[in-house]
C-alpha cells in the first residue's frame, strides 16, 4: 500500500485494522502519515498534538485507529509542501563574504540569500575583483 492508499483508508474507507494483511500493516508509517495529514490546515493542530504520542509510544494500529476516529470522513486533496533547496554559492565568493561580514560560512550563506546582486557587485569591487571575475562568482 502507498501513502495515498493509507490516507484514503484513514479519511474515506476507515476499515478496521485487522482487515489489512500483515504486509499492508507493516507498510503503515506513523511518521509519514503525520507528515501528509499535517499538509491539511484543518488537521494541523490535531496532528501536531498527537504526533508526540504517535511515534515510538503507540503501536501503528493504535495510531491508525485514533486518526480514523478523530478525523472526519471524506476525500480531501492535500498539496504536498516541499522544502526549499539551498542555493549553492561559489566557494571563492563565500570566502570573500566571510572576510567582509566577519562571520561563519553558514551565516554568510544565509546573508547571501538576502543581498541583491548589485550590493554583491559593490562588495566584490571593493575587494578588487574585475567584471569578468564578478560575473563568474555570481553565477
Amino acid at each position: 500500500m502507498t501513502i495515498f492508499n493509507w490516507i484514503n483508508e484513514i479519511l474515506v474507507s476507515k476499515k478496521h485494522w485487522n482487515e489489512f494483511t500483515e504486509d499492508e500493516q507493516k507498510k503503515f508509517s506513523p511518521f509519514i502519515i503525520n507528515r501528509w495529514l499535517s499538509m491539511d490546515k484543518e488537521f494541523l493542530e490535531i496532528v501536531n498534538f498527537f504526533q508526540k504520542y504517535s511515534i515510538g509510544t503507540l503501536e501503528p494500529r493504535e495510531v491508525y485507529k485514533w486518526y480514523c476516529d478523530m478525523l472526519p470522513k471524506g476525500k480531501r486533496f492535500n498539496k504536498y509542501i516541499k522544502g526549499k533547496k539551498d542555493k549553492k554559492y561559489n566557494t571563492e565568493l563565500i570566502d570573500i563574504m566571510v572576510m567582509h561580514f566577519e562571520c561563519s560560512k553558514l551565516q554568510t550563506q544565509e546573508h547571501l540569500g538576502l543581498i541583491n546582486k548589485e550590493e554583491l557587485k559593490e562588495i566584490l569591487e571593493k575587494y578588487g575583483k574585475d567584471e569578468k571575475t564578478i560575473k563568474r562568482l555570481l553565477k
